[in-house]
This record gives structure tokens, C-alpha cells and sequence, in this order.
């Protein structure tokens, strides 16, 4: 019964993440259609999604320590609704400025509910289940956003891109009141259940610091999202204005990226528990350097190659730079023990949230002013980087609580 509870739990877990992950990736999709209609160049696009990052990135750490301290059924239903209503009025914005403030907002839902996934997952399934779980429930991110990807350029065409919104919109209102109302806590002990009393965040933050293995895994996370935030913005876009493919056919090709970034976040979870058990740094600079070598050839792809060879190459980049994630949320938990895994979760994402904010701006003024090949330059040659400083091996940490 026990297990079948977790099972149940995670299946709701992943149903809200699916929800969610279809407003946070709704930009790429729509983006010819919001670019056109809005008259905006594509770097100020870029701060669109940007917005949406900054406030999410601010909302992380305090959602993380909200996390550890109360019900996770509350939280889970706030968060929702937190993307829930924020889409509803972005499908009447009528400017930029309206545009940019809406996708802020929406932000803050986002921004908070890997740490209730993440503590779900830690609290219901023993160690040696929880990559496979963490995994399972990373899926629902890419889950959604290859569902946005697939749907939201077709119903775009055909209801207009603010209609479409407006359907997201109720479709995570609905997995709020759904998953919300059903998800329970698992039985803890007194130590880790919510509320009680823990260390500082001060403390908690110090103990961070002096561990060089985690800090260096902090800086690079911003760089590491970059590789991923590139894609999920941007693909579509050059895909029809570089590749000259119709805009339905992209948002299915970007769908098939975001499947195999599904695919990614169990699979790296598994090659990591049965190759790379003593050295997660290694895994992750096999992963980087993926990466590189599949941005590296959208740069070289030649304008109007054709659909079929940008789609493979899509979908080695969808397998490698978003398939990360999961595995990473593991091994940063586990280091602080569960009864602060929410707040590990939550500087995680703050930090990693960087690059979330300053990529799309970045990638799209190269874009705008050297062209495609450039900006998919840039990020092969920061994949290289990266996986060129994570091969040394990161020790895991003991826990701090």
C-alpha cells in the first residue's frame, strides 16, 4: 500500500509539473506570433522570458524554505495558480510593457515548485529509487513543454496566439485544483517533517560555501542552463526565419527536442547510478560536452538544410543539454539531508536561474546583430568550457542536517 501511495503521489507530482511546464515554455512556441503581433525585435523578446526568470529566480530560495516548513498540498495548489492567473490576463495584454510585467508574474509559480517535487520525491521513495523517481518527475517539465511545443503553434494559427493562452491557462487551473487537492505528505519522522526546527539559513549558506565542489557546481549551473534556455526560446524562430520551415512543422520538431529531454532526464539519471557512481562530475561533463558538439553543428547547419537533419541534430541537444536536471537535484538534496532539501533545491535553481535570465537576452542580441551561427557558437562554447572543468570529479558532500 505504501508504495502504491508514493507511485500515486509521484503520478500527481508529475500531472503538475505537466501543467506548469506548458505556461513556462508556451514563449518559444508563440514567439513568431507574439514577435509579429507585439512589433518587437527578438532581443526584446528575449526580456520577455527573461521577466519570467528573474522572478522566479528570486522566488526559488524563499520557496525552498517555505518548502521545508509547510504542507506540500498547499504549496503545490499556490503555485499553480500562481501560473494559472497570471496567463489568463497575459491572453488580453495589449503592449510590451503589459507582456513583460504577465510573464514576471508567472514566475513565481515556477519558480517554486521544483523544491515541492524535489521534497516529495526525497520523502517518499528510499535512496535507491529516488534518481529513477526524480527522473520520472523531471519528465513532466519536458512532458509539458513538448506538449506547449506540438499544440500551442497550430492553435495559434487557428484561434490566435492570445486564445491559446487563455487555454494553458485553464489547463493548469484545472491540474491545480486536481493535483493540489489530492497530494499528501508522506508519514515522516518528527526530523523531517515540516516545521521543525532547523538550522539558519545563515548556517545552511556557510556550510554551502565551504564545500568547493558545491560552489563549483553553482557557478557553472547558470551556464550549464544556457545551453538549455537557447533552445527552448530561440529554436522555433530559427527554425523559420534561418530554415525557412513552416511554423506548425517547427513547433512539432521543437516537441520532438522536448521528448528527448524527457527521454534525458531518466536515462542520464540511470547511466550516472551504473557508470559514474563515484564521479557525478564526469557524467555532467559527458553531458556538456554532448552539447557543445550538437550546438556546434546547428551553427555549421547550412541556411534551408531541411527539416530532417535539423531534427536530428534537435533531438541529440534536447537528449543532452536538458536532460540534466534531475540527476543534479539528486545529488544537491542528498548533500543536506532531507529535512532541507526544499532549501537546497531552491539555491540551486536561484543560482542556476541566472543563466535562465540573461541567456535569451544574450543568445538574441547575437542573433539579431552576428546571426544564428554566432549565438549557437556561443553556447557550444560554453558547453565545451563546462565540461571541460566538470571532468575533474565533484566528491558528494556528507549532509549539513
Amino acid at each position: 500500500m505504501a508504495w502504491r501511495n508514493a507511485w500515486t503521489m509521484l503520478a500527481l507530482l508529475i500531472a503538475g509539473q505537466v501543467a506548469m511546464s506548458s505556461g513556462a515554455y508556451l514563449w518559444g512556441p508563440l514567439a513568431p506570433f507574439m514577435v509579429a503581433e507585439l512589433d518587437v525585435s527578438k532581443a526584446q523578446f528575449g526580456a520577455v522570458q527573461s521577466a519570467f526568470y528573474v522572478v522566479g529566480a528570486l522566488m526559488a530560495l524563499p520557496a525552498g524554505v517555505l518548502a521545508d516548513r509547510i504542507d506540500g498540498r498547499w504549496l503545490l495548489l499556490a503555485c499553480l495558480l500562481a501560473m494559472a492567473v497570471p496567463l489568463a490576463l497575459l491572453s488580453r495584454a495589449g503592449t510590451l510593457a503589459a507582456v513583460t510585467v504577465l510573464a514576471g508574474l508567472c514566475g513565481l509559480g515556477n519558480g517554486a515548485i521544483n523544491q515541492v517535487g524535489a521534497r516529495g520525491v526525497l520523502h517518499w521513495f528510499p535512496p535507491r529509487r529516488r534518481a529513477t523517481a526524480m527522473g520520472l518527475r523531471q519528465t513532466g517539465n519536458m512532458l509539458g513543454a513538448a506538449l506547449a511545443a506540438v499544440a500551442l503553434p497550430g492553435l495559434a494559427q487557428w484561434l490566435g496566439w492570445r486564445t491559446a493562452v487563455l487555454l494553458v491557462a485553464a489547463v493548469v487551473a484545472i491540474a491545480a485544483l486536481a493535483s493540489g487537492g489530492l497530494y499528501r505528505e508522506a508519514p515522516l519522522g518528527a526530523d523531517a517533517a515540516p516545521g521543525r526546527v532547523r538550522p539558519g539559513l545563515r548556517a545552511v549558506a556557510g556550510q554551502f560555501l565551504r564545500n568547493r565542489p558545491f560552489v563549483r557546481l553553482l557557478l557553472l549551473a547558470p551556464f550549464i542552463a544556457y545551453a538549455q534556455i537557447a533552445m527552448t526560446t530561440f529554436f522555433v524562430l530559427f527554425l523559420t526565419e534561418r530554415q525557412q520551415v513552416p511554423a506548425a512543422l517547427a513547433g512539432s520538431l521543437l516537441g520532438g527536442v522536448l521528448l528527448a529531454a524527457a527521454v534525458g532526464r531518466v536515462a542520464w539519471g540511470v547511466i550516472a547510478d551504473r557508470f559514474f557512481a563515484r564521479s557525478r562530475g564526469r557524467c555532467l561533463a559527458l553531458v556538456m560536452a554532448l552539447t557543445a558538439l550538437a550546438a556546434a553543428a546547428l551553427a555549421l547547419l547550412p541556411a534551408a538544410a531541411g527539416p530532417w537533419w535539423v531534427g536530428m541534430i534537435g533531438l541529440l541537444y534536447g537528449f543532452c543539454a536538458m536532460g540534466w536536471q534531475g540527476l543534479l537535484m539528486v545529488v544537491i538534496a542528498e548533500s543536506v539531508g532531507i529535512a532541507l532539501a526544499g532549501t537546497a533545491v531552491g539555491l540551486l535553481i536561484n543560482v542556476a536561474w541566472v543563466g535562465f535570465v540573461l541567456g535569451p537576452v544574450a543568445f538574441g542580441a547575437l542573433a539579431d546583430g552576428l546571426g544564428y551561427v554566432s549565438a549557437w557558437a556561443s553556447v557550444a562554447t560554453v558547453a565545451a568550457l563546462c565540461a571541460l572543468v566538470l571532468w575533474r570529479p565533484v566528491p558528494v558532500s556528507p549532509p549539513v542536517a
